[in-house]
């Protein structure tokens, strides 16, 4: 293994220590930048040596001490010749000060004694302080080829001073997302205040942008009593963690021993504690044990087992071992101190600092009586202050606060903590409103595909819909909303109301623990599931209007979620009679997600889209490979679930990633399929999130019962799909899902497009299965019908399929092979499929089936029979390229995707519209009930935005590239014109009827965020 790092060492980068991190961790490497000063490097008013007194690897650093004013390093290599051939090359460095100076370092690089860049350090800090500089952005001037000396500058504000070398890169390529700005250098990557990972990158701005509220003259005893009760409620959560009560000493006193920490006299030293962001710096191919080792080495395990002893030393009653574990605290604290850990300190970079750091702060809060004693707590408060960035609850006026998923997940928690440190006081109470002020904000709806929560209930990140991300930004607010609760500085009614809302929508999408494939991101196959203490938290802070002090509706949801007898929070709830809440029942869109939810009994069905605006699919390197039509129209029926069966159709065993049910797509081989996952701009990392150029995609719904979606499919050029097109449409009545499509075109040849009805993982291979009423459980069974007429077929799951005049169907049963999702390995399963085979570059083809969801054989063959007779339960009124449209029997409802503007609509009711738009309508003697949606969110106008390669195809780039990515939606107005003459029946909406000459009625309908527009209207007498 240290011969295949030594293969890897350039002989022109000297102090090459983050390469070498791992090994030198082992010991299985000696560290180049001891035991000599490297011969390149010459000192001019001064003089180098090795020292052992500080080092960040090995044991020992380059000392370089000067002894006059204008003192140099002069470094002469090769190395710095290429940099300027690479947008992403960057120096990087360490550097320890045993003193501050209130002054600068000049870092210069030259070709033959002209100078071509140079940048600043400010030397204001004791200790180890790192700097990430990109050449090309960062630097004054710009580097040149030949480049071939770097000349370092002594400050000029003192005449003799001393500082230590050590983790030198003289050029290295870096993603240019991650260095970040902080006191010594903070020029660097300025546009990242701006960019999708600011919540961790722009601490430095956070410290200085800020905007105070009035300090108050003093503390009121209620203030102070509030606040007392705030921090015991957040202190009480944090040691309820089990693990504090059953840890032993001897556990980590050796945890604690790995780190080697040493002091001698004022000097502290041990093992480096490491950002997990240095790990970029590693060369592609250092081998996973290394790496594996050097994660053992990052603050991540170093904080996590701070937190362990604080919450040791909070709980235990033993003297003799408290006093150890506090000696070992303070060690921890001085030793990170000194390693970097400290306020103003970027570390180089902090990409997902808060997922690594996030336990210090809780450990630094339960620690307060210790390090008040010891005079710790002034810098380690304002350390807290730094890395959690509260000063983002203080933005200057007009600007914007950060509000993140992850900051939610990772940070709140940090940034309470350091408010929760502070003394009772005026300046506490004006931190505490402004946290409180920022969390309100923070939690309210915004209307841009940026930021988290959605006026629809959703919850989004990366541009999608992802509760798996809102699982962990929901476990870092509710504790605190709770905590908060029932004070005077309790987050503001409609605030409690929207995150209540958006908690609730989670609660319709999920059944009841797990939710559909089709929006578990970059993990179709994760063990993603609903959580439970949220709604718990929610519960215990009481309804947002302050009514009650439990909110019923919350702990209901709870119950029904946590089926333990024996929970803590069940038996409370049981105690105040709250029962586990019933089955949701209704139809709910979700346009910010593009997801319809229909549900009935206890089965709940989802159908996924995508457009312009949100993302057909997330996929990482060993991340769904092959989720390209996630959201390429997936309709999922999944029954209650527990934590062994999921009640879905999908397992990672043999699954044709081709045939997600619903969904209409080009069935290519496995290796075609495959995601090919690229770092396509320096907005990204490397990630594929792709989108369509069509509008339109979403769901409209009828008195929130019934419901209908609708999209415009248009494949990426990424993956020459550029000629693929079909409209689809579901509507949704009760048990019946009626399912559309039509202009299914392309000029593929290679490969078949399919429409998947259903695909079905089987435990059992024998599972019965109906064929127009006769039951079959032969395997394996393969059968293609070539016209269907009026062909019935039951699944395994209690689902029916009515397929009315179809060609080419096709239902196997049968094992199949596949690749399993992360793309490591080959799988086998026994899957049940039905498909409707569209053929090879299919041309204007259409598609029509019904599903009635919890039947059996015989309300299967009643559901044939009835739509054999002149009275069916459902007609397809529409179905080509302007609009899709269904009539539903038994609620006289008409539903309609209207794809296109129609100046002569051969509808029985609308007879045009001005805009593409979804509407249902019931009509019943004098009265119309109508609901309309634009699905068009209108982040921008015009034709799609996509650039375009030389040969006019789509370009795939960053979501986060999109210049309207942070621009709300826009509303519009879709007008309509019905007939016969019509006015509403109340005068509360914004709509206006006008009847026009012709005596037919044009409807103004104005539409926003994708909700539903409700008319009641009534027919005018003559």
């Amino acid at each position: 293994m240290a011969r295949e790092l030594r293969k890897l060492i350039s002989s022109s980068a000297f102090c090459l220590g983050f390469i070498l991190i791992s090994n030198m961790l082992s010991g299985q490497v000696p560290d180049i930048c001891e035991n000599n000063v490297p011969k390149e490097w010459k000192a001019n008013n001064g003089d180098l040596s090795i020292s052992d007194a500080h080092f960040k690897e090995g044991n020992e650093s380059v000392l370089w001490n000067w002894t006059k004013l204008n003192s140099t390093i002069v470094i002469t290599d090769t190395a710095f010749a290429s940099v300027s051939s690479d947008p992403r090359s960057s120096f990087v460095f360490w550097i320890y000060n045993e003193k501050p100076i209130a002054g600068n370092m000049l870092f210069e690089f030259d070709k033959d004694g002209k100078k071509a860049s140079s940048f600043t350090f400010n030397l204001n800090f004791k200790g180890w302080r790192t700097a990430w500089v990109m050449y090309h952005r960062d630097m004054n001037g710009k580097p040149v080829a030949g480049m071939n000396r770097l000349i370092i500058h002594s400050p000029n504000s003192v005449k003799m001073g001393a500082l230590y070398f050590d983790g030198m890169l003289y050029n290295t390529s870096i993603n240019p997302r991650s260095p970040m700005r902080d006191e010594q250098v903070p020029f660097v990557n300025i546009n990242s205040d701006h960019a999708a990972n600011a919540h961790w990158t722009a601490l430095y701005s956070f410290k200085r942008n800020r905007n105070y509220l009035p300090l108050p003259v003093s503390i009121t005893s209620q203030q102070s009593n509030d606040l007392d009760t705030i921090q015991k409620r957040y202190q009480d959560i944090l040691l309820s963690d089990a693990a504090f009560q059953k840890a032993k000493l001897s556990g980590i006193e050796k945890a604690f021993n790995f780190w080697n920490i040493k002091r001698n006299n004022n000097r502290i030293s041990g093992r480096p504690v490491y950002g997990v962001n240095d790990a970029e710096l590693f060369p592609a191919s250092v081998s996973p044990s290394l790496i594996a080792d050097f994660k053992k080495s990052t603050v991540a395990p170093y904080s996590e087992l701070m937190l362990k002893v604080a919450g040791v030393y909070s709980v235990s009653k033993d003297a003799h071992q408290k006093e150890i574990l506090s000696g070992i605290f303070l060690d921890l604290l001085d030793h990170l101190d000194d390693q970097g850990w400290a306020a103003g300190s970027g570390m180089g970079a902090l990409h997902h600092l808060g997922y690594t750091f996030r336990d210090f702060y809780s450990a630094c809060l339960l620690m307060k009586p210790v390090l008040k004693a010891h005079k710790k707590f002034d810098r380690t408060w304002k350390t807290m202050y730094w890395f959690s960035g509260l000063g983002r609850t203080q933005p200057q006026i007009g600007k914007l606060a950060d509000f993140n998923v992850d900051v939610f997940n990772t940070l709140l928690g940090s940034m309470f903590s350091t408010v929760l440190m502070m003394d009772n006081s005026p300046a506490k109470v004006r931190q505490m409103n402004e946290f409180s002020n920022w969390l309100s904000q923070a939690v309210m709806p915004t209307y841009s595909i940026d930021g988290t929560f959605k006026p629809d209930g959703a919850v989004v990140h990366h541009g999608n819909l992802y509760p798996a991300y809102g699982v962990g930004g929901f476990q870092g607010i509710t504790p605190v909303v709770y905590s908060l609760s029932r004070t005077s500085f309790r987050i503001k009614p409609a605030a409690q109301a929207s995150l209540k809302k958006v908690l609730i929508t989670m609660h319709y999408y999920t059944n009841p623990i797990y939710w559909p494939m089709s929006l578990a991101g970059r993990h179709p196959t994760g063990p993603w599931k609903i959580p439970d203490d949220p709604f718990a938290y929610m519960a215990l802070a009481g309804t947002p209007d302050g009514s009650q002090k439990i909110d019923q509706e919350m702990a209901g949801i709870y119950r029904d979620i946590n089926k333990n007898p024996d929970d803590h929070w069940v038996r409370e709830f049981d105690k105040d009679g709250i029962q586990p809440s019933p089955w949701p029942h209704g139809h709910w869109n979700v346009n910010y997600g593009l997801l319809d939810i229909h549900r009935r009994s206890d089965w709940l069905v989802t159908v996924r889209g995508h457009n312009r605006y949100f993302i057909a699919n997330e996929s990482y390197p060993g991340a769904n490979m092959y989720g390209r039509y996630i959201s390429y129209g997936q309709l999922e029926v999944t029954y209650p679930q527990t934590e062994k069966e999921r009640g879905s159709s999908f397992q990672d065993k043999g699954w044709d990633w081709n045939n997600l049910p619903g969904t209409t797509t080009l069935h290519v081989s496995l290796n075609k399929l495959r995601a090919n996952v690229l770092n396509v701009d320096d907005f990204s990392g490397v990630e594929e999130m792709l989108i369509s150029d069509e509008k339109f995609a979403g769901g409209t719904n009828f008195n929130q019962s019934q419901g209908m979606f609708a999209m415009k499919l248009h494949g990426h050029d990424k993956y020459d799909m550029g000629s693929f097109r079909a409209n689809k449409s579901w509507f949704m009545f009760d048990s019946l899902v009626i399912c559309l499509g039509s202009n299914i075109t392309n000029s593929i040849k290679d490969y078949p497009t399919q429409t998947t009805l259903f695909q079905n993982s089987l435990d059992d291979k024998n599972a019965s299965f109906y064929v127009n009423g006769e039951k079959d459980t032969s395997w394996p069974y393969e059968h293609q019908w070539s016209n269907t007429q009026d062909l019935t077929i039951m699944d395994n799951r209690k689902i029916g399929y009515h397929i009315p005049g179809q060609k080419n169907l096709v239902f196997t049963r049968k094992e199949q092979t596949s690749r399993d999702q992360t793309d490591k390995e080959e799988t086998r399963g026994d899957i049940a499929m039905l498909v409707l085979d569209h053929g090879d570059a299919p041309q204007d083809q259409s598609y029509q089936y019904a599903m009635l969801i919890e039947t059996n054989p015989a309300g299967l063959v009643q559901l044939k029979t009835n739509m054999q007779s002149a009275t069916p339960i459902y007609k397809v009124l529409r179905q080509d390229s302007i609009a899709h449209s269904v009539w539903y029997a038994p609620q006289n409802l008409t539903a309609s995707a209207l794809f296109k503007i129609d100046k002569n609509s051969n509808d029985s009711l609308i007879l045009s519209n001005s805009r593409p738009c979804l509407l249902m309508y019931q009509k019943n003697n004098d009265t119309l009930n109508l609901t309309v949606t634009d699905p068009d969110l209108a982040f921008y106008s015009g034709p799609d935005d996509s650039p375009l390669t030389p040969d006019g195809k789509r370009k795939e780039v960053s979501i986060y590239s999109r210049s309207w990515y942070r621009t709300p939606s826009h509303p519009s107005v879709v007008e309509l014109i019905i007939k016969g003459r019509w006015t509403e029946r109340t005068k509360k909406s914004k709509v206006r009827t006008v009847v026009m000459a012709d005596g037919n009625t044009r409807l103004s309908v104005p539409c926003e965020y994708g909700i539903a527009s409700e008319l009641k209207l009534k027919k005018m007498k003559d």
